[in-house]
């Protein structure tokens, strides 16, 4: 059995679990319901609730204005604050929410999203993208890195997961060649903290540079070829007028231009600055210590020369 389905077997048993003790012992759930949205919380997250419920409408309509369809039944949203009981079911201490299409669910993890009412707009509205892009194309044809990729583009950019404080993992990874080819993140992305980051960036990337290239309108045909169950191969070619390999070689020459060793020397000019400055205080310390340990020798030398020549005069 493939591994992905194992994985997602898994996740099935732990979210009956989960829903089943009412995602922690000790919170006290309670839901919201309307016509088009219901969201499971616990008590402390009723204002974030609200929140979601009260932007249900608007955050779809312009997700579906991105990708040209419309969202198809009523969506489950759960929202905890319980980080631990989130990670039985999550498996990565980076992931901030997950979609099941099959069951029209999100759960969001609100601890990590809590900093801004931004990122809990943004991880719901990448979520609802994959309802949608799931909904209309099967899962069997649609890459890992494609549907990531355009859920980013779809909330803004918004990953659903935490970013660490390292920056331009992408563009270190270009300057060491290590960067991730497309077909090997068709199925899953790696689990290791910063090649799941670097797995992210890339997709956004890739899907920014189509988007560049061919323009928004020529995405959505891409997703409606697919949809179709033309292959992806088939829908970047009749729409890109490319080949997906070569439009992958494309973009790879593009990061090139854009990170260089010069801009990357300048994106980090003040780490660059403060080595240098901490090597010449350094080498100025050595320096100094040289001195004096010379001018130590020369004294010495020049007492023991003057107790000779005292001898000699004695």
């Amino acid at each position: 059995m493939p591994m992905h389905f194992i994985i997602k077997i898994t996740l099935h048993i732990l979210l009956s679990l989960f829903m089943l003790t009412n995602i922690s012992v000790a919170a006290e759930v309670e839901e919201y319901h309307t016509a088009e949205i219901t969201v499971r919380y616990e008590a402390p997250l009723k204002s974030a609730a609200q929140r979601i419920v009260s932007g249900y409408s608007k955050n779809r309509n312009e997700v579906e204005a991105k990708l040209g369809w419309r969202l198809l039944g009523k969506p489950l949203v759960v929202l905890t604050g319980d980080s631990s009981a989130f990670q039985k079911i999550a498996r990565n201490e980076l992931v901030t929410g997950f979609a099941m299409p099959e069951r029209n669910l999100i759960v969001i993890d609100y601890s990590k999203v809590d900093r801004t009412p931004f990122d809990l707009r943004d991880t719901f509205r990448h979520e609802l993208t994959h309802l949608l892009l799931h909904q209309n194309i099967e899962s069997s044809i649609l890459p890992k890195w494609l549907d990531e990729g355009v859920a980013q583009w779809a909330s803004g950019g918004m990953a659903d997961i935490m970013r660490s404080g390292e920056k331009a993992l992408l563009q270190k990874a270009l300057l060491s060649n290590s960067v991730i080819p497309l077909g090997e993140m068709s199925s899953t992305f790696p689990n290791a903290p910063d090649m799941l980051i670097l797995a992210y960036e890339e997709s956004k990337s890739f899907i920014e540079f189509v988007i560049h290239r061919c323009g928004e309108e020529k995405l959505r045909l891409v997703l409606r070829d697919m949809a179709d169950m033309k292959t992806i191969d088939q829908a970047f070619y009749e729409n890109c007028g490319v080949r997906l390999d070569m439009l992958e070689q494309l973009w790879k020459k593009s990061l090139h231009r854009d990170y260089s060793w010069i801009s990357y020397a300048a994106d980090n000019i003040y780490w660059l600055l403060f080595f240098l400055a901490a090597f010449a205080t350094i080498a100025a310390w050595w320096i100094a210590k040289r001195r004096r340990k010379n001018y130590r020798d020369e004294e010495d030398e020049w007492e023991e020369g003057e107790s000779e020549q005292q001898g000699e005069d004695s």
